[in-house]
């Protein structure tokens, strides 16, 4: 008695100490969905802040049929958005045409650059003609400095007309593009607090002549984040109630609830705190994944208090115990940071909840059960499983593409309908990262990217674009002057000798630090001193690059899903050694002879629910991680079976039927990842208590205490 006092005071004080310890160095609860897969080195550092950057930018769409109203809204709503969390994206026009004036000699555009190239001077003519006969042609500068529109050319070749008005449909639309601030944008929560004043704000200015359209990927995710609280705090509701509603129908009593709830908070707690003090951050799909916990405290709660052999009982907690964490250690050693993280916080919270359960739990009366359960299950469910899992398994097939795990609203998806219409940018988007020694070098890189995409017609924004490198500009100079000492003095009749004297003059050329004070659409390019990005569009031919060194083409939804189909096939490949070292533990307590009796409902149930998902669409990673979920409450069931008394199966029943309403519940949920995840769960779960039951039969639980017996008998 004294040393079970003891370990209860030690199991205590290792308690207080570390979540004292996670008191004084908190973490924070990452939400950002692609540091679940994104974790190793600084390249993933760079897409995660490059996703953050380019994915926090919110576009604003009013439409009215009244000119007037909608450009007082338009100034009224720009007023009242917040000024420190985003930028209104404007092009100062006059400030970038004065400055690109004081540097003209040293820009051309790429197509007149290749027919000065090529002393095609006739061609340069006849196009400036042509643009000055057209009725839609005009000139940036007046004809006496800039007679061939060279400058004029460069500027139109540079793409940067944004919040023009436009009509359609006999409707007018104004657009707001705002950026966020970078510290907001890699911030999930507070972006969604910056969100919800413009959620607000759209609400406010929206009436029957006027509609406030707000699209982006911070909209989503707001929206997303907004329904997915709501309804898992409206599930934890239902499910709690449930749970109370099964306990006081079974024992007449809500009193066994509170030592199931101190169980639970504490599990849950110290899960939190180990994995607080081992990580520098808590992923939040951690906590999604945790869950597990509620069902394993119920289980085990449950099956103590109404089991009397309380070293029988103990047996199956400790066996159960071993072996879930032992599968939780495999993902422990993956490698993967989310999957680490899983493994700590549900293993440390698992092992806590055994502890209270087995040093605590005799100070509470045993709970005598008011009702029994008996169900009689055919033979026929074994095979008509069975005939699912083959035909799931023969149609099979993994989607790892992340945009299939989310589903907007259709109010959403018209607005970016809408917004993509009337501003025409509905081109897919793709990034390339420029490494070089300095930014000279990277300019000059990025010039010879631009000339590759050029050739193949690829539509793409850079920092070369709007500031050529310093020896580009000089080759400009160069080739502006052949064409003036070649054609200028056909001209004379035109300009005075003072105005071709002017022409020929250099400007300046444009220095990279001069170029980002002056052009605020050039400082978005520049990741850092050694790395820029270029934005390409409708980009499918990432090979044609593979000779240049030292870039990296990336395309934000593949590379996320090539990431998430690595940790899908890690996992897969994972599941095999889980499930033989499981065997072997389980042979090595029970006899070989029984332990596939105890594994085999966890395996066939798992292959069930993957199957039944394929039958009606494609498998994904959550739907691989609920296998290991499966794999620990099936066990649970298939132990408790095997070595527990009738009232052992109550609980089983009690703690599965609880567990599948909450998930099931957690399967209506919009959010298609967290649907996923839970309709799994619970078709996983139910079926692994039904196939405990075909396959461990009454004779088996027999069989186990003849065994008990006899090893009873020889210690004596």
């Amino acid at each position: 008695m004294k040393k079970i006092n003891l370990f209860r005071i030690i199991f205590v004080l290792i308690l207080v100490l570390i979540a004292s310890l996670a008191f004084l160095h908190p973490k924070k609860v990452e939400t950002n969905l692609l540091k679940a897969f994104f974790s190793n080195g600084i390249q993933d550092e760079i897409l995660i802040n490059l996703s953050g950057k380019y994915s926090a930018n919110i576009n604003v769409l009013l439409e009215s049929e009244n000119l007037e109203l909608l450009e007082k809204t338009k100034e009224s709503f720009e007023q009242n958005i917040s000024s420190e969390s985003f930028k209104i994206k404007r092009t100062d026009y006059q400030k970038t045409l004065e400055f690109y004036k004081n540097h003209k000699s040293g820009l051309l555009s790429e197509s007149d650059y290749k027919t000065l190239k090529s002393e095609n001077y006739e061609k340069i003519s006849q196009n400036a003609i042509n643009n000055l006969y057209d009725p839609f042609g005009f000139s940036i500068l007046p004809l006496e400095e800039d007679p061939y529109l060279l400058l004029t050319n460069f500027i139109m070749n540079l793409g940067t007309n944004i919040n023009v008005q436009t009509s359609l449909k006999g409707k007018y639309y104004e657009i707001i593009n705002l950026k966020a601030d970078d510290k907001l944008a890699l911030s999930p929560s507070l972006m969604n607090k910056e969100v919800k004043k413009l959620v607000e704000l759209q609400k406010y200015y929206t009436n029957r002549e006027l509609n406030v359209y707000l699209t982006g990927a911070p909209i989503h995710a707001y929206y997303a984040s907004e329904s997915s609280m709501n309804e898992i705090n409206f599930i934890c509701i239902i499910s709690t109630l449930f749970v109370c509603v099964i306990v006081l129908w079974y024992f007449k009593s809500l009193k066994i609830l509170l030592p199931i709830l101190t169980t639970l908070a504490a599990g849950m707690g110290i899960g939190y705190c180990v994995t607080n003090l081992l990580f520098n951050s808590i992923h939040i799909l951690t906590f999604v994944f945790s869950t597990t916990l509620i069902g394993i405290c119920v289980d085990y709660s449950l099956h103590y208090l109404m089991e009397s052999d309380v070293n029988k009982i103990i047996k199956s907690l400790t066996v159960s115990m071993f072996s879930t964490v032992s599968a939780l250690f495999m993902l422990a050693i993956s490698g993967i940071e989310i999957l680490k993280q899983m493994a700590v916080f549900t293993s440390a919270g698992l092992i806590t909840v055994y502890l209270i359960v087995v040093l605590f739990y005799e100070f509470l009366p045993p709970q005598k059960s008011q009702q029994k359960f008996n169900f009689k299950f055919s033979k026929i469910i074994l095979a008509a499983l069975l005939i699912v899992i083959a035909a799931g398994l023969y149609r099979i097939h993994f989607s790892d593409d992340v945009r299939n795990m989310y589903r907007p609203s259709k109010e959403m998806q018209n607005a970016e309908n809408l917004y993509s219409e009337v501003s025409l940018q509905n081109a897919n988007s793709s990034f390339i990262i420029v490494e070089g020694e300095n930014l000279e070098q990277l300019l000059e890189k990025e010039e010879l990217i631009a000339k590759r995409l050029n050739g193949n017609n690829i539509s793409y924004y850079s920092l070369s674009k709007f500031i050529p490198s310093k020896m580009r500009q000089i080759e400009n100079q160069n080739l502006i002057k052949k064409l003036y000492d070649k054609k200028i003095d056909k001209l004379s009749e035109y300009l005075t000798q003072d105005e071709i004297k002017n022409l020929r003059k250099l400007t300046p050329i444009i220095t990279l630090e001069d170029g980002l004070n002056n052009l605020s659409s050039a400082q978005e390019f520049l990741i850092d001193k050694t790395h820029s990005l270029m934005i390409v569009y409708n980009f499918q031919s990432p090979e044609i690059l593979k000779e240049i060194s030292n870039i990296r083409y990336i395309n934000l939804p593949l590379e996320i899903s090539k990431r998430i189909k690595e940790i899908r096939l890690v996992c897969l490949w994972i599941l095999g050694p889980i499930f033989v070292v499981l065997y072997i533990i389980l042979g090595c307590i029970f006899s070989f002879k029984n332990a596939h009796k105890i594994i085999l409902p966890s395996i066939l149930a798992s292959l069930f629910s993957i199957s039944a998902v394929s039958l009606f669409g494609d498998i994904n990673l959550f739907h691989i991680l609920a296998i290991f979920l499966i794999t620990g409450f099936g066990l649970d069931y298939s132990v408790f079976r095997f070595n527990g008394s009738k009232n052992s199966n109550d609980a089983v029943f009690i703690s599965c039927i609880t567990t599948v309403t909450s998930f099931s519940l957690l399967a209506l949920t919009s959010f298609k990842l967290i649907s996923s995840l839970g309709f799994v769960l619970a078709l996983g779960l139910l079926s692994s208590y039904i196939l405990s039951i075909l396959l461990i039969s009454r004779d088996s639980e027999l069989a186990i205490d003849k065994i008990n017996s006899r090893k009873n008998f020889i210690e004596r």
